[in-house]
């Protein structure tokens, strides 16, 4: 008679925590399951400023020399992005939403605006890029944007002229420039690995911190001379020039091409001894249209040797900005004189005439170049001075 009560008290307390652990599992499935794809979906539209910049970009690719390759870069974000995939849904069920990304975006989304009102699409790309970035480390965490670090470099490397800015800064040509992306984006694919394999993830007070230093460091070095200017310079090169022969150069289609939607005009100017070919550009309203001169040099297969920005006197006193140039073009030896003349100043810089255009302002644009005979440098850059003090 004893057996039944303790049978029957057996199944009991079985009965009370079967209920009770499927009642506590359920919620544990719905936070696995559906909860990290509401985060990816926002993610995602945090892409919506990038994805306006493909149609430019696409653009380059048909019509830039140096960005017709930029599509690589596209693909392999893709491919590195796949193999993060994995991290960033771990990250979005163990995480929530990092209000600290905020901050980055609000960064992003001030770059991206400047873009616009400038017309700057590097600016727009570059910050369209990287505020998708904070919506992944929003959404899914700090671990997430981590490990989804090497994919988004990747895709800043297919940026419209990042071709042209490394062979500007490295004075390197463009095909060069080309393999070190290359192999830059080698590296960031072996980042991912290291990341995924070792689950190493930097604390983000100290990366914020050094990449702090970086855009100081980065920003000194690239600005240097940059915001050098003067009292506008707009020479008269259609009147005749005392001690000096000028003709006008008919422009070639490639050049006419280089510069539509502006108008243009080309003259030559010699001593006797130098002579200078004169490039003006009335800047049109399509300021996609103006290019650094250094651009069309290399475009043509010739080899920049050095770029500055320098503040040069003109024998008269007055002062004249301009980024000087020397290349070697089909093997000749040249230096260049550039410099971008507004209504009220003039600039060496082509980053800063491109910061201070404005539609509602004429600008114009001036290439001088001659010949350095027998390596004489100083001689051909005094030639271009004296010829530009007469006007």
């Amino acid at each position: 008679m004893k057996n039944p009560p303790e049978a029957s008290q057996n199944p009991v307390p079985a009965s009370a925590e079967t209920p009770r652990k499927t009642a506590d599992s359920a919620p544990e499935k719905a936070v696995s399951s559906v909860f990290p794809w509401m985060r990816f979906a926002g993610a995602f539209l945090a892409g919506i400023p990038f994805f306006c910049t493909v149609p430019y970009s696409v653009h380059s690719w048909h019509t830039s020399p140096m960005d017709h390759t930029n599509w690589i870069f596209f693909l392999a974000f893709l491919l590195i992005a796949a193999c993060s995939l994995p991290a960033v849904s771990d990250s979005a069920r163990r995480n929530r939403s990092d209000w600290f990304a905020l901050l980055a975006a609000a960064a992003a989304a001030i770059l991206y605006a400047g873009g616009i009102v400038k017309q700057i699409y590097l600016f727009r790309i570059l910050a369209g890029t990287w505020f998708w970035w904070t919506g992944v480390w929003f959404f899914c965490g700090w671990h997430a944007a981590w490990n989804m670090i090497p994919a988004f470099g990747v895709l800043s490397l297919g940026c419209t002229s990042s071709t042209f800015l490394l062979s500007r800064h490295f004075l390197i040509q463009p095909q060069t420039a080309l393999f070190l992306k290359i192999g830059a984006t080698l590296f960031c694919a072996a980042l991912c690995a290291v990341f995924l394999l070792t689950g190493f993830v930097m604390k983000r007070e100290v990366f914020w911190f050094l990449l702090a230093a970086a855009a100081i460091l980065g920003g000194t070095v690239v600005s240097r001379g940059a915001g050098k200017t003067a009292p506008p310079f707009r020479p008269d090169l259609t009147a005749a020039v005392e001690g000096f022969d000028r003709s006008e150069i008919p422009l070639i289609e490639s050049t006419i091409r280089f510069f539509e939607g502006s108008e243009a005009h080309q003259y030559a100017y010699s001593d006797g001894i130098f002579r200078c070919n004169i490039l003006e550009v009335k800047c049109g309203d399509d300021i996609h249209m103006i290019h650094p001169a250094s651009h069309c040099i290399r475009s043509s297969g010739a080899e920049i040797l050095s770029e500055s920005v320098v503040m040069h006197s003109l024998p008269d006193g007055r002062s004249l900005p301009v980024t000087e140039i020397r290349a070697k073009i089909h093997s000749t030896p040249t230096l260049t004189f550039v410099w971008y003349t507004g209504p009220t100043e003039t600039t060496g810089s082509f980053y800063t005439f491109r910061r201070k255009w404005s539609p509602s302002e004429q600008w114009y644009s001036y290439q001088a170049v001659t010949e350095i005979y027998d390596g004489n440098e100083d001689a051909a850059r005094r030639f271009l001075l004296n010829l530009l003090s007469i006007f």
